[in-house]
């Protein structure tokens, strides 16, 4: 997994509210910086990760809701503001941080910049149209896998003498997860994990919202998926 830490512009395209995925590096004492990622639903709620590069720790994602408020935007994890942010065109300028407020001199360093959502691409607006709920991909080698729930799952990579189809069954759900476990008429099992995480693939300057794992004959793929359709997975 790739992570891309450069500024994404759509010039000339900015919005009055934050919308979409937005990311940046922020000052850390005792590591090499925090990566933040914040993605603002349409519905009044967001998800951000925050990951400590140099500490070899998993994200620590914090889920709640958000508002406006004489033109700040105030994040809440379980009603408690943990964040204060303001719209500078494409960024968004953190002004105060778990109760501590940041002064303009470093501003700076505290920003997040608009980046691609992986949704918006119309390649995959069209695969929906045509009955594909949900697509993962990823790279080195390049990989991909299509999900029809009604129909099949389809995987390929270059590394497979021939495209895997397999007729779609129903997909065990975990905790945090959703697993199909099919086996193909060779016998051999192809394992597909969708689960929620934040993800690039290193392909593209998108953000997904979920991770994607592919295990088959011996061989694990790790990489992002999109939910074309999100009642996939609960609705979420």
């Amino acid at each position: 997994m790739v992570i891309v830490r450069d500024s994404i512009i759509n010039a000339g395209t900015y919005d009055s509210i934050p919308s979409g995925f937005y990311q940046g590096m922020l000052p850390c004492k005792n590591c090499d910086g925090i990566q933040r990622t914040i993605l603002f639903t349409d519905n009044g709620h967001y998800k951000m990760e925050e990951l400590n590069w140099g500490k070899g720790t998993p994200a620590r994602p914090v889920e709640g809701t958000w508002e406006r408020v004489k033109g700040h935007f105030i994040l809440y994890e379980n009603d408690k503001p943990i964040a204060e942010y303001r719209l500078s065109k494409d960024s968004l300028i953190n002004t105060e941080s778990y109760g501590t407020r940041i002064p303009d001199s470093l501003s700076h360093q505290y920003s997040l910049f608009r980046k691609n959502t992986a949704p918006e691409n119309a390649a995959w607006k069209k695969r929906r149209s045509e009955g594909v709920e949900i697509f993962g991909t990823g790279g080195d080698p390049y990989w991909s896998v299509e999900i029809d729930k009604d129909k099949y799952i389809l995987f390929k990579s270059p590394t497979l003498s021939r495209p895997v189809i397999v007729p779609i069954e129903k997909p065990q759900p975990t905790k945090d997860s959703l697993v199909y476990s099919i086996s193909t008429d060779g016998g051999n099992l192809l394992k597909v994990s969708v689960a929620p995480g934040f993800c690039t693939d290193g392909l593209s300057d998108h953000i997904y919202e979920y991770r994607m794992t592919v295990a088959y004959k011996g061989q694990t793929y790790k990489g992002c998926a999109v939910l074309l359709d999100k009642e996939v997975i609960g609705g979420k």
